[in-house]
């Protein structure tokens, strides 16, 4: 049998990946029913939706026992693919004070949807849009054109990124930050991008475009 292993480097790039796709969702619904766990009990959500209502949760990766996230009052946690929501290989624990959740069954879940239909298509509808994109860009594209278009994206109408270094870009694109810098490092040598302290200006926009199309 096969024993599979990852490096510090690569369990770090996980959990930062898991951190964006679990607890996103924040919604307030105080009518739910209501749960309350002791500190440090394992939460463990089973075709239903849990809203943190007083408190906070930890989300564990259940392999390799790293802290993944923590989410606050208000974030939804859980296991219901009809809001998108699934727990992807971690566990939640309540925090050191506790926590109160409210449960959100497929009955409550429906009802939301259909009462809100426009705003969870809103927070969903981009989402997936992007994991789309996510998707083919790790299994067709090199990291240089990865990054290309993560700065594209990043700067949006300017020509510049601010507020962000080397090892940020590395978490959004779940690559080592080795690889962002000698990507860089070429993309200077192309005249495509000037670096600054935490400041990325795009001198060739066309070119950069075209790099993140490969």
């Amino acid at each position: 049998m096969t024993r599979h292993t990852l490096s510090d480097k690569k369990k770090a790039l996980a959990a930062k990946s898991l951190a964006r796709k679990i607890g996103y969702l924040k919604v307030q619904l105080p009518d739910l029913p209501s749960q309350t766990f002791n500190a440090h009990k394992i939460i463990r959500p089973r075709d239903e939706l849990f809203v943190i209502q007083k408190g906070t949760v930890e989300i564990w990766h259940t392999r390799h026992d790293m802290l993944v996230t923590e989410l606050g009052e208000n974030s939804v946690f859980g296991d219901m693919p009809l809001l998108g929501q699934m727990m992807l290989g971690t566990q939640a624990i309540a925090g050191p004070g506790g926590v109160v959740l409210g449960v959100m069954g497929l009955d409550q879940a429906t009802e939301l949807i259909d009462t809100n239909q426009l705003n969870v298509l809103k927070e969903l509808g981009p989402r997936l849009a992007q994991l789309e994109v996510d998707h083919y860009r790790v299994q067709f594209q090199m990291a240089d054109s990865r990054l290309a278009a993560l700065l594209l994206d990043l700067a949006g109408d300017e020509a510049v990124v601010t507020g962000l270094t080397q090892r940020d870009l590395s978490d959004r694109l779940g690559t080592y930050r080795e690889t962002v810098t000698n990507v860089i490092q070429d993309m200077k040598k192309k005249k495509l991008v000037k670096m600054g302290r935490k400041r990325i200006t795009i001198l060739n926009e066309k070119g950069l475009r075209e790099l993140s199309e490969l």
